[in-house]
């Protein structure tokens, strides 16, 4: 019997690492104007205004002060004057972030949420899909339909349509400009500005969570996972929380972990980053293998484009092979045994009935235990988890932050595997799913 454990973000939040979309968001938030401010304004009227209100790590936030102390004014070589801290890292993420689509784009509804009261909770990739199903629909519209490098006349993404409002109105032929002459845009520059700076958003975000997040020290500890006897950690998440703060076998890490989605660097660039952040598929059969326009978008590309999760798939036909021998052998011995009762060979029954019971103890030991921490279930990870979930011999425990979270999680598990799976599963007589409520953390 072997035991895997998968985690997802909420792993990192049980262990108090702000490591959420909107945390990454304020943290931006508190970069800009180390650059951005007007000269002669001091540190502390930036950590009053910026700082002071902001729930988070002290010794980030010490950082950020330190970086706003620092900093300088430089030339650069086309004779432009900017302001640059001492920070060398923080620096690389502000070019990331500064002038990004996707920054621009997110900053204002998590902004707009958390004014209307709400937890101003964001989802990227949700938010990336809107706006690239969009953009593919705009595409193969109902009247007309464009190829990628087509000009660009009408936007149905409100965002979009005022970011490139100018060069859409240009493009009309009612409304010529430069003597009749104008280039207006295609969809394929916008979309790749989109994945360009998709790309740079991973990188920053990387460096938000390698630098900053994982320097975190971290002060508890669930008691679910730590009393576990652990073969393999499925990481959806970027970060390394788990061997920072769990025992792992005495065999080389690389077995023991696979971080489906990459895992944050601080040495990586933007072209060796291997952070998968993309979006599900969400075109129909009939269209998903022959319109590849925005294919660089979608998490199945990523993780192959990245080499990432592949490993994973490996303990998968291991147990699959595993379960399906077992289930060879005890069908053989069954035949036997019928054979030999047939011609009342009854010693050579008692035999092979004594050799059902040892296979029948060597289908139990192909049986698996898989553990669900701190992931939502949704359905952008529906490959990896119905692969692992849909197994009659792996019994799976999912555990839930509170009733809410498991609401959602059920939800969720429908579109992974199907209600009528999720019935059969869940039931008494045919149960490999349960659902438990995680312990409280533990101080260290």
């Amino acid at each position: 019997m072997k035991t895997l454990v998968i985690v997802g973000n909420g792993f990192d939040l049980a262990h108090e690492l702000p490591t959420k979309y909107p945390d990454f968001l304020e943290f931006c938030k508190r970069v800009f104007p180390v650059y951005e401010n007007a000269e002669g304004r001091g540190v502390h009227l930036y950590q009053q205004e910026y700082l002071f209100d902001w729930d988070f790590n002290k010794e980030i936030k010490e950082k950020l002060e330190s970086a706003y102390s620092s900093r300088r004014k430089i030339t650069t070589k086309e004779n432009v004057s900017q302001i640059e801290p001492s920070d060398l890292k923080l620096n690389e993420m502000y070019t990331l972030i500064k002038d990004n689509i996707w920054i621009q784009y997110f900053l204002p509804i998590y902004t707009d949420r958390k004014k209307n009261g709400k937890d101003g909770w964001i989802d990227f990739e949700g938010e990336i899909s809107e706006v690239i199903q969009s953009l593919d629909a705009d595409m193969h519209g109902l009247s007309q339909i464009y190829n990628i490098e087509d000009i660009v006349y009408n936007l149905s993404n409100n965002f979009l349509e005022e970011i490139y409002a100018d060069y859409i109105d240009a493009a009309q032929p009612i409304n010529p400009i430069n003597n009749g002459f104008s280039e207006g845009v295609s969809f394929k520059k916008i979309r790749d500005r989109l994945l360009s700076d998709l790309n740079r958003l991973i990188r920053g975000f990387e460096i938000y969570l390698a630098e900053y997040i994982e320097k975190i020290e971290i002060r508890v500890k669930s008691p679910d996972i730590d009393k576990l006897e652990i073969n393999k950690v499925l990481s959806f998440n970027y970060t390394d929380t788990f061997s920072r703060q769990y025992k792992i076998p005495t065999r080389k890490e690389i077995d023991f972990f696979e971080f489906i989605h990459g895992k944050a660097d601080i040495n990586n660039t933007i072209e060796s980053n291997n952070m998968v952040l993309g979006i599900d598929e969400y075109l129909p059969d009939d269209r998903k293998n022959k319109e590849v326009e925005f294919v660089a978008f979608k998490k199945y590309y990523q993780r192959i484009y990245k080499g990432t999760g592949g490993e994973y798939k490996k303990w998968i036909e291991e147990i699959h092979r595993g379960y399906m021998a077992s289930l060879d052998a005890e069908a053989n011995c069954r035949r036997f045994l019928e054979y030999s009762m047939m011609r009342n060979d009854l010693n050579e029954a008692g035999k092979w009935l004594v050799k059902s019971f040892a296979r029948r103890d060597d289908r139990n030991s192909n049986k698996h235990n898989l553990y669900i921490f701190g992931h939502s279930l949704d359905i952008t990870d529906k490959d990896v988890l119905k692969d692992l979930i849909l197994n009659d011999n792996v019994y799976t425990t999912i555990f839930y932050f509170n009733k809410d979270v498991m609401r959602q999680q059920i939800a969720n598990l429908v579109k992974v595997i199907g209600q009528d799976e999720l019935i059969r599963r869940t039931g008494e007589s045919t149960k490999t799913i349960e659902f438990k409520q995680q312990q409280d953390m533990v101080d260290i």
